[in-house]
């Protein structure tokens, strides 16, 4: 009898998931790729919920119970754990503080949500949830978890604060995102306590072996890749693009995430490198040296080299560079900073750049406002220790150019490889491509990023790509 009980419960849960997936791809059939991955899986782990990026995993008792007292509870939670993934939110989870990633990315997903006003996943507490997220919302212009773990990480009074609110927010367990290490698939099976003979929904191909009979789950729930979830994510951004266009859905929210999930990231040091020349640099050429005739010529006239090994060899360093720092009122200082600390860390290192070199710091808004020379490491670490900066109107990024062009002239430079111009964005730009490479660089702080003239490079970083 009991045994009877349990497996009518099974059942039930399963046609509760199985109903929760069809009630979401209903309404948001460009997340079919999304909904239809993973298998659902019966798991005793979990408190009522939980995603690994290859599974579904659910507590049968819990998803009763929860079905019985808010009939949308069920869809609500899949479509959260849905987003988690399509957000990328598991798979970097061992490298971030937990309790602040758990709370940022809750409050992501259901930001995400809400905005889309999907019917059938309303929930009675979405009031509530709506009034702390206005109000997080004038805090933090950009609800992603990224831009959220960040602000919880730099203020943590802020932090304790939203976090005695995650209650209303968190809807699955985020401690299955955890890598674990890999056993063998038996052990695999007994810690999800997976049914291998009813672990699996029928009639989708994440479902089925390739004879349409169940597969057992014996992959790894170890640690939550991110295989596939990437074009995902991909292409559920390309689909809502023109979806949200046909249905008037409120997209926002889970446009800005997809961005997020999608967006290179961007290696700066790599980034700085393109602005390398080639030049000679007092070395010893071990690569151009021949040592035969050096041995021959030494065992022949007795300890008289045939060659000399060459005294130099030809590497990519950085030597002449413009930095330009917008100081406009827009610009924040500690930012500008960072950013100046971070290029100078690059900079310094013995592979980045020649003993000498010719940069050029200039501070500037609507006008160039200063102008550092630097040519050794003592003469930028100087500069950094006393760096003061100047200006805060308006932004006309045309001056720089214009002084820039002037150095140029008066043979400031040989061979200036580039311009890296650190701004936010809100100037004029020049009409006309400069003789040499320009990278206008932002900081994604909440507001709009502009386009930059063809002829510019664009690099978007987030701020902890120059802490």
């Amino acid at each position: 009898m009991e045994q009877d009980i349990r497996q009518s419960a099974q059942v039930l849960a399963r046609k509760v998931m199985i109903y929760a997936r069809d009630n979401i791809m209903v309404s948001m059939r460009f997340l079919d790729r999304a909904l239809f991955k993973m298998p659902f899986v019966e798991s005793e782990t979990v408190e009522a919920f939980g995603v690994t990026g290859e599974h579904v995993l659910y507590n049968t008792v819990r998803v009763l119970e929860l079905f019985k007292t808010e009939k949308n509870y069920p869809t609500r939670a899949f479509l959260h754990m849905i987003f988690h993934c399509i957000f990328s939110h598991p798979f970097h989870y061992e490298k971030m503080y937990r309790e602040s990633w758990d709370l940022a990315c809750d409050l992501a997903v259901e930001y995400a949500v809400m905005d889309m006003n999907i019917p059938g996943c309303e929930l009675k507490t979405d009031a509530a949830k709506k009034r702390i997220l206005e109000g997080l919302k004038e805090e933090v212009p950009m609800l992603t978890a990224e831009h959220l773990y960040r602000y919880f990480n730099r203020e943590p009074e802020r932090f304790a604060y939203y976090l005695e609110k995650q209650a209303l927010f968190e809807m699955d367990d985020h401690i299955v995102w955890m890598p674990k290490k890999e056993t063998n698939a038996e052990d695999r099976n007994d810690h999800y306590n997976i049914d291998t003979a009813t672990g699996q929904v029928g009639c989708h191909e994440a479902d089925q072996g390739e004879d349409g009979e169940q597969e057992p789950v014996d992959e790894a729930l170890v640690g939550q890749r991110g295989d596939g979830w990437e074009e995902i994510s991909e292409h559920a951004k390309t689909d809502l693009q023109m979806f949200s266009k046909d249905q008037g859905f409120g997209s926002s929210g889970l446009l800005m995430n997809l961005q997020e999930a999608v967006r290179d990231k961007i290696d700066y040091t790599e980034f700085l490198k393109k602005f390398a020349v080639l030049g000679e640099e007092m070395h010893i050429n071990d690569d151009e040296f021949d040592y035969i005739y050096y041995t021959y010529g030494m065992e022949l006239y007795e300890n008289m080299p045939l060659i000399e090994p060459l005294e130099y060899r030809e590497n990519k360093r950085i030597r002449e560079f413009v930095i330009a720092i917008d100081t406009s009122g827009s610009c924040q200082g500690e930012t500008i900073h960072r950013f100046l600390r971070k290029t100078y860390s690059i900079l310094k290192s013995s592979e980045s750049y020649f003993e000498r070199v010719n940069i050029h710091i200039i501070q500037c808004d609507a006008k160039v406002q200063h102008d550092e020379k630097v040519t050794t490491d003592e003469e930028f670490e100087a500069y950094m220790k006393d760096v003061e900066l100047v200006g805060f109107g308006g932004t006309d990024f045309r001056p720089v150019f214009e002084y820039v062009d002037g150095l140029i002239r008066r043979h400031e430079f040989q061979n200036l490889k580039g311009l890296i111009y650190f701004t936010d964005g809100n100037g004029t730009f020049p009409e006309k491509q400069p003789e040499y490479e320009t990278a206008f660089v932002f900081i994604e702080e909440g507001y709009t990023i502009p386009k930059t003239p063809d002829w510019a490079i664009r690099l978007v970083l987030q701020e902890d790509e120059i802490e």
